[in-house]
């Protein structure tokens, strides 16, 4: 096996597309359709439509396992959310959902701080308190010396940490700076990822009407379109 496909077998379908933060589905009963003909018609239904910066996409996606299973998707991604839509017929049903991922850009304030608290770590390995300061009279040198000194061992261990952890989420999601991003959601975004969710849920009920399926079943998630603000813990 490849190093590309032993990759693909480990990682998840979204990976290198952002966290998941929700996902909602439909099953229309009684009805056999071909899921690229769903596809399609929500695909030009959704392109019709003309929301600014928002771009659409097939894209076949691989899932993780000792069986690698393909499936197909019609994304759509707009700011820091990508929608991902899936069709396919479940015995003489149909069966469609909706999955919600954000990818929030790299935070400037992160990368200060984790590049300040290497500096200390530097530091602290290189300046050694010197007791003769105590003499000389010069006692906050040698605090500041043996406080740095102390506090480098444990930022060893914390961006030992860091880097095993991100190297491991780089080979699960395909995202190694995912903790220089931020965790929590801006007003703006929040409302982006509410009118990508909502435009492509009343696309696909448009889009399944056209084809002369019971779009009735389309309906919007019951607590209604409310992405959380902090999406991830750390």
């Amino acid at each position: 096996m490849g190093t590309g496909q032993g990759l693909a077998s480990i990682r998840r379908a979204f990976a290198g597309k952002g966290r998941l933060i929700w996902h909602h589905s439909w099953l229309l009963d009684g009805k056999q359709v071909e899921a690229t003909t769903v596809r399609s018609s929500i695909l030009h239904v959704l392109r019709q439509r003309g929301y600014a910066g928002l771009n659409i996409n097939p894209e076949r996606l691989m899932e993780r396992g000792l069986l690698m299973e393909e499936r197909d998707y019609l994304t759509a991604h707009r700011g820091v959310a990508t929608v991902f839509i899936y069709a396919a017929p479940a015995g003489r049903d149909l069966y469609i959902s909706r999955a919600t991922t954000v990818l929030p850009a790299i935070s400037s304030i992160r990368v200060v701080i984790l590049s300040l608290l290497g500096l200390l770590m530097l530091f602290g390995f290189i300046i050694r308190p010197n007791p003769n300061s105590l003499l000389s009279g010069d006692a906050f040198a040698f605090v500041v010396a043996s406080f740095l000194s102390i506090l480098s061992i444990p930022l060893l261990l914390f961006f030992i940490f860091l880097l095993i952890r991100s190297f491991i989420y780089w080979l699960f999601e395909k995202d190694f700076w995912i903790y220089l991003r931020p965790n929590v959601l801006k007003d703006f975004q929040l409302d982006d990822i509410a009118l990508l969710e909502h435009a492509t849920d009343d696309t696909v009920h448009d889009a399944i009407a056209q084809l002369g399926l019971d779009a009735s079943k389309i309906v919007p998630p019951t607590q209604g379109y409310q992405p959380k603000q902090r999406y991830r813990l750390i």
